[in-house]
């Protein structure tokens, strides 16, 4: 619990911002942006690691599964670490944690030694956005926690659509290194603000079920590598996954029969809170949706538009820049709006951007982009805000941490879910685009004539090797606008969700995520 001396008092709102809880909310979603600007930050910088490395894409796709998967295994256990160290030790020790080993991530010479340091910083960095939540919601008033909201949805919210933007930067202008040595001073800072303002909290005399803590580890550590790693080995297809998929099927059944003994390092009576299971499937949901169609956006417009890398990342800048406008605007709305109302706005819009997205053109012109980013920024922030506002409903604040956690774990493996079924929808739709439209590459297609009275001179083979080219292109093409508009139309299946939770109170207070 937060110690007394820490309880929010009403102050002038100059003084507001000054105060010791508002610079340590400041360092904490400082912390948490960093961790989340590292799911992304690295995507954009993996052909540079590869040849520094000597590795091949499926190699280096271990260093961005290794991190997730420690994140994955850590984020649920928020609660239970928080009551028996303390919220301010578990969050000196991340931040130790995570800016040391973002040091030894730049300066790995190996794979392995990368994959290790990354497996080792997902662990640091795991209970800091679930932290910063919970800090918010207790050290803060219902009438000063939208004053905090700006800022912390500036932090967190924007923290995947940034890492592509500074990770593109980085490695064309610098070095890929950079894109962990970036995170060193957020860390020093962070620890320094929150060891000398954040007040020390009461430790509780936890008793932890290793047994539980195993079945849990494992088998989220193998659902997670299964999700992550299925689409490069073909899913069901192989029976490595297959495996590993039943490993964590099983393992995850016996965390559950533990759970249900009341002996699980998770506290399952937040289950017994429908509203917020409900919250849970809403996040899982809209997350899968955003994520797939974020997740290969910058590789559509390089590949498919010829965009550089770096220029690719700032084409997106503006879905963070609408977003961080309009946040205070949906926190002044959802007073005096059904939140639940503004959800479903969020979930719409954001499918019309996805809409907008499918419907580009081989020469779209980048207002049209611009405007499609500025369209999904601003639904996600109208689904987010609600959301946070309305898990907590009916939550008594000792429960705060425990569902922070879990709350934060659907939103992290939601993000792998939808990454890996966007790559198997793009790679299954360029097969099938390929050799639909790769069938009319022959000198008896009249379409193929036509187009070949260009290359005058030019010889039959190489004819057909250039129309071959121009089809992969084509067909790449069209499999992103394919999964964009299957991702539209799965938001516009999940629209009735927010109807199912809670209607918050008037002046309810908002969580930020």
């Amino acid at each position: 619990m937060q110690s007394t001396s820490e309880s929010p008092t009403l102050q002038s709102n100059v003084n507001f911002w000054l105060e010791p809880r508002t610079l340590v909310a400041y360092a904490v979603s400082l912390l948490a942006l960093a961790e989340i600007i590292d799911l992304t930050i690295v995507a954009v910088a993996i052909p540079h690691i590869m040849g520094s490395l000597s590795a091949n894409l499926s190699e280096v796709s271990l260093t961005m599964t290794s991190y997730i998967v420690a994140a994955a295994v850590c984020i649920p256990l928020t609660g239970l670490v928080t009551r028996k160290f303390g919220m301010k030790h578990v969050v000196l020790a991340s931040a130790v944690i995570f800016g040391i080993s973002s040091v030894l991530c730049g300066m790995s010479t190996s794979l392995n030694e990368m994959i290790f340091f990354r497996l080792i910083q997902g662990v640091g960095g795991a209970f800091l956005p679930s932290i910063a939540q919970s800090y918010i919601s207790r050290s803060f008033t219902p009438q000063e926690q939208p004053k905090m909201m700006t800022v912390f949805s500036l932090c967190v919210v924007m923290g995947p659509i940034i890492g592509p933007v500074f990770g593109g930067a980085l490695a064309e202008n610098l070095d890929w290194r950079w894109c962990f040595y970036v995170n060193v001073p957020i860390c020093i800072a962070g620890f320094l603000l929150i060891w000398h303002y954040m007040n020390n909290d009461k430790h509780d005399d936890v008793k932890i079920d290793y047994l539980s803590f195993a079945f849990m580890a494992l088998g989220v550590g193998c659902l997670e590598y299964f999700i992550d790693e299925g689409n490069t080995n073909n899913w069901f297809d192989s029976m490595e996954m297959v495996i590993v998929l039943t490993i964590a099927v099983v393992l995850l059944i016996f965390f559950v029969w533990r759970g249900l003994l009341g002996k699980s390092v998770i506290n399952f009576k937040i289950f017994k809170n429908t509203n917020f299971v409900l919250c849970c499937l809403s996040m899982f949901l809209f997350m899968l949706m955003a994520s797939a169609s974020l997740a290969y956006f910058p590789t559509m417009l390089q590949q498919s538009f010829g965009y550089p890398v770096d220029t690719a990342g700032y084409i997106t800048a503006p879905r963070g820049l609408i977003a961080f406008i309009i946040a205070p605007i949906v926190a002044k709305l959802i007073g005096k709006v059904d939140a639940r109302r503004v959800m479903f706005a969020g979930l719409l819009t954001f499918g019309i951007g996805c809409f907008m997205l499918s419907s580009y053109a081989p020469m779209v012109s980048q207002s049209y982009i611009i405007c499609s980013m500025l369209i999904q920024g601003a639904g996600m922030m109208a689904f987010f805000i609600p959301i946070m506002q309305i898990v907590f409903i009916d939550v008594p604040q000792s429960l705060h941490s425990d569902i922070s956690g879990v709350f934060n774990f659907f939103r992290n493996i939601a993000s792998s879910v939808g990454t890996s079924l966007s790559s198997t929808i793009v790679s299954h739709q360029m097969q099938v685009t390929y050799h639909d439209m790769g069938a009319h590459v022959s000198p008896y297609e009249r379409g193929y004539l036509w187009w070949s009275q260009n290359l005058a001179g030019v010889p039959q083979q190489s004819k057909i090797v250039l129309a071959q080219a121009q089809v992969m292109g084509q067909g790449a093409l069209v499999s992103y606008l394919d999964s964009f508009f299957a991702f539209g139309c799965g938001m516009l299946l999940i629209l009735w969700l927010p109807f199912l939770l809670k209607r918050p109170a008037a002046g309810a207070p908002v969580h930020m995520e």
